[in-house]
């Protein structure tokens, strides 16, 4: 009874490192009004902005892109209704690259604001959108406030 132990640890062990291996996570939009050049990484994350904050969106795939070409895309409304389409472009990406940044500079040399990123005209819900070959990849829901209405 103890030999049968011990000789199913190794089976055990071997099932729980495919599994580790087979996992992965899904692709993601992160949100923030600061960046890491280094690390290549957004900061200080929320899904609310205030008009006038800086807004840096990422793309994370999280394992190296299959595909050559990202289309993002920016929408009034919520993730069940998404509303009037407000910006899209098309990027090209490389096999070498796992994540994508959107990151505007206004005049002053800053970040864009959320205002000028999102082509609002006005606080609302936004919908942040990445395809590629005509399938959705991931969306998130952005809020957008007024200044007066910041914590």
């Amino acid at each position: 009874m103890k030999k049968n132990r011990w000789m199913m640890l190794p089976i055990a062990c071997l099932a729980l490192g495919f599994y580790a291996c087979g996992v992965s996570e899904s692709p993601s939009i992160v949100c923030g009004s600061d960046w890491i050049k280094s690390n290549a990484t957004v900061i200080d994350t929320a899904s609310t902005f205030a008009i006038s904050d800086p807004l840096i969106i990422q793309f994370r795939y999280n394992k190296n892109f299959d595909f050559s070409e990202l289309e993002w895309s920016i929408y009034e409304g919520t993730l069940s209704q998404k509303g009037q389409e407000l910006r899209t472009r098309k990027s090209k990406v490389s096999e070498k690259e796992g994540s994508y940044t959107i990151k505007g500079v206004d005049v002053s040399g800053g970040y864009m604001t959320a205002r000028e990123m999102l082509h609002a005209s006005q606080p609302g819900s936004f919908v942040v959108e990445f395809r590629s070959q005509g399938k959705i990849l991931a969306s998130k829901q952005l809020q957008l406030i007024l200044n007066s209405e910041k914590k």
